[in-house]
């Protein structure tokens, strides 16, 4: 499990790890359980970075630099996820015809109102969130694709990149995220709201999973990369609200 952990960090960031590290399918499945952990990982970096932008006097450039160091460090691997996850689902195509939209190498309409959208919102919501809403963001996104591909199939007719991955989530995967979350929320001052806003994102996550799934029978890459930017905006506006309306 390791050994798989180390897979997830150089696979799903641009984090160095000194080494080459070799690609197992059994480690890589059994890792899962600690996908959220790896959330961490980029949580912690992010904490730092935004304890540090704590000097500027404006807000908005925490913000800009909290939006370019989760690109850098994540390599945009989701973002890309998403954009052509939206231009397949958005496109009033059904059938194969989506997901031959997904796989095409050239971006649509959809999906740069997608980019924007997600990178926008980042770039505002970091700039008011707190040092613990920056560490937990990154992790409730990986807890929500979690919950997300739960039970789902593989969309796709031929295997891809996101099958080992959608077909690994049983039931011991998702409840250990989940407490790996919780464990998380738990560290923040302000751990109430942290929790409920991580369980709003979580119901979020699979009421969009569902919508996917009858959309076109399952999930895929792209769709997990949609779900897990998509649930980070929706767990920071559910904290700047639960914070506005507690007090």
């Amino acid at each position: 499990m390791a050994s798989g952990f180390l897979v997830l960090i150089s696979f799903f960031t641009r984090i160095p790890l000194g080494k080459r590290i070799s690609y197992n399918e059994e480690n890589f499945k059994k890792s899962l359980n600690l996908y959220s952990l790896m959330g961490a990982v980029i949580g912690i970096i992010l904490l730092f970075i935004s304890s540090i932008s704590n000097i500027f006097e404006f807000n908005l450039v925490k913000g800009l630099i909290l939006t370019i160091s989760y690109v850098i460090i994540t390599g945009g691997i989701h973002l890309d996820g998403a954009a052509d996850a939206t231009d397949g689902l958005f496109s009033g195509r059904t059938g194969d015809r989506i997901f031959e939209i997904m796989s095409d190498s050239h971006i649509g309409a959809f999906g740069v109102l997608c980019l924007i959208f997600i990178v926008l919102s980042q770039f505002v919501l970091f700039s008011y969130i707190d040092m613990f809403g920056c560490f937990l963001m990154p992790i409730v996104g990986r807890c929500s694709v979690v919950v997300g591909s739960w039970k789902k199939k593989y969309a796709k007719h031929r295997p891809g990149m996101g099958t080992a991955f959608i077909e690994s989530m049983n039931t011991k995967v998702v409840i250990t995220n989940i407490i790996i979350l919780i464990c998380a929320c738990l560290i923040a001052p302000n751990r109430i709201i942290m929790l409920m806003s991580s369980f709003v994102t979580l119901i979020f996550a699979f009421s969009i999973s569902k919508w996917i799934e009858n959309k076109i029978g399952g999930m895929t890459g792209d769709t997990c990369g949609f779900i897990t930017e998509i649930t980070q905006v929706i767990f920071m506006i559910a904290i700047l609200f639960l914070e506005g309306l507690m007090g």
